[in-house]
């Protein structure tokens, strides 16, 4: 299984690496299966992943050799740089392979690329045995080519616990990278015409180049830090609804918003890729147009006492498309 793995650094967490962990952990435990797991990036600095880059083709070419199928599991950088390079390898010595894309625009980078590396994607990593998308936007996208495509969506565990109908008590979260393109600065403003009794929490890793982390007193947001990964469902239960206006070039299927569905918590977030494909609007949360303070503030206002129970039982019924026990078996299964 070759990947990243979130490490003790807070810019190795994101919902990639969380993913990759929980898929990994998934695998390990079957049975039938001898699992190694091959890491491509060791360091997180911006320069070091040159380094790993560098470094990586010359690592993978001694270990796969040991291994009967290579499970690719990765974003946008590696389709580009040292996914046709790989994957190539694996097609030349006619090993099985198996290509998991992360988030939902390879489909709009594909488009700008050369005629001629098009190509070479399509030779190489598309010539994979299975190749997993994890939107139905994507896979509608490349699916007039004879390839194996298979819908993976982001997905997570069912909660070990049922949750409860609960009272509606304005208490509003954001859990991701704490950057622009996540809507942050939307946020911000927003919480500047929202009544005193809304709570609207902030919690991730941040981006330092643009954000300090005393300046958020300032933009009466409460900044809560980073959380790992298991704490996430335990801190979810404490909201009512997630915020997430998110613009982020790369989104695909947040995570952070099936792990809110799992709890029956509502999602407010944007028209963007393949949001709708997730939040359907009126039903189990309110799609808004990015970067619109006023649409934000307006959605937050409308979610009252009455009709909370409505949107939260919707939200806990569309999390059954996205449970990873049933999703993560296609992974299995394309191993044999």
């Amino acid at each position: 299984m070759v990947g990243n793995l979130p490490t003790q650094n807070a810019r190795s967490i994101g919902g990639a690496t969380v993913l990759t962990q929980r898929i990994f952990e998934f695998i390990k435990i079957q049975p039938s299966i001898d699992l190694y797991f091959l890491t491509i990036r060791k360091h997180w600095s911006s320069k070091a992943q040159i380094l790993d880059y560098l470094w990586f083709p010359f690592r993978f070419v001694w270990y796969q050799k040991s291994f009967a199928h290579i499970s690719f599991h990765a974003t946008t950088d590696f389709h580009i740089i040292l996914g046709p390079l790989v994957t190539g390898f694996c097609k030349l010595l006619g090993k099985k392979y198996s290509y998991h894309f992360f988030g939902g625009s390879f489909h709009l980078k594909f488009q700008q690329l050369p005629r001629f590396y098009q190509k070479w994607i399509k030779s190489t990593i598309f010539q994979a045995d299975t190749v997993f998308m994890e939107t139905l936007e994507m896979i509608d996208f490349f699916k007039t080519e004879n390839f194996n495509l298979q819908w993976l969506p982001n997905s997570r565990k069912a909660p070990l616990f049922q949750p409860t109908e609960k009272k509606f008590e304005k208490r509003f979260v954001f859990i991701s990278r704490v950057t622009p393109t996540k809507g942050i600065d939307v946020i911000a403003e927003t919480v500047q015409n929202l009544p005193q009794d809304y709570t609207i929490d902030i919690y991730g890793p941040l981006d330092k180049r643009v954000y300090k982390e005393k300046e958020f007193k300032n933009l009466h947001l409460n900044y809560c830090g980073v959380i790992s990964a298991d704490k996430v469902i335990p801190t979810l239960i404490n909201y009512d609804v997630l915020l997430l206006p998110t613009f982020h070039p790369g989104e695909g299927y947040p995570g952070i918003i099936i792990e809110a569905l799992s709890l029956g918590l509502p999602v407010i977030s944007t028209k963007w890729n393949a949001i709708e494909e997730l939040i359907s609007n009126e039903v189990n949360g309110k799609i808004i147009p990015i970067k619109s303070s006023k649409a934000l503030s307006e959605a937050i206002k409308s979610f009252t006492q009455e009709n909370y129970p409505y949107f939260s039982k919707n939200a806990l019924e569309s999390f059954a498309k996205f449970n990873s026990e049933l999703v993560f078996k296609r992974i299995v299964e394309s191993y044999g």
